[in-house]
């Protein structure tokens, strides 16, 4: 218990430390990837920050220049052997992620151009390469290659019509059913 709250108020202190050293978490990100040894207390950090914000940002991931993430790195997962050109901009949410299938024809990382705008939501997938000026919809999937100055989106909506639709949230605990509504859970009598 003594140890968990030493660590709980000294950790504030080494991230200080650290930041007070290195500037940004990009600094910090290059330090960790082109140091020749580990760096224990530095990942520690590091991690720390992205975990904080639900992201993750692989050590070994190489940026050309600091992308621009306008709405902050919340939810962005980039895997540890993607390569991200100049002037990236990345939206909250987005993948860039392998595919370390053996069986899979698009096995590897993305290597994505320079100026790639990428919207929230937005999921590459595997050894794909996308061009220079590519822009990504919001939510689109790729997973195949993009040849430059090239739009990615995702198929049109396609709405269906339905009558009274209950949207209402239910689910099982043991035999018991709930149902939310009116704000909290409530149990449904048979």
């Amino acid at each position: 218990m003594v140890k968990e709250i030493l660590t709980g108020f000294i950790r504030p202190f080494i991230a200080l430390f650290v930041f007070a050293r290195y500037k940004t978490v990009w600094a910090l990100k290059e330090k960790l990837r082109t140091s020749p040894k580990k760096h224990r207390l530095l990942e520690s950090v590091y991690w720390s920050y992205f975990s904080k914000r639900g992201s993750y940002i692989g050590i070994n991931a190489r940026f050309a220049t600091q992308p621009c993430f306008p709405h902050g790195v919340i939810g962005v997962f980039i895997s540890d052997n993607a390569v991200i050109g100049r002037d990236a901009v990345i939206f909250q949410q987005v993948t860039i992620g392998s595919n370390q299938l053996p069986d899979s024809d698009g096995k590897g990382s993305p290597t994505l151009g320079d100026n790639v705008y990428i919207g929230a939501g937005a999921k590459l997938i595997g050894g794909i390469t996308v061009g220079h000026r590519c822009r990504i919809g919001a939510n689109a999937v790729v997973y195949k290659d993009l040849p430059d100055d090239s739009v990615a989106v995702c198929a049109a909506t396609r709405v269906i019509q339905k009558k009274d639709l209950d949207n209402r949230y239910t689910t099982q605990e043991g035999s018991v059913t709930y149902r939310f509504s009116d704000g909290r859970m409530k149990k449904v009598d048979k």
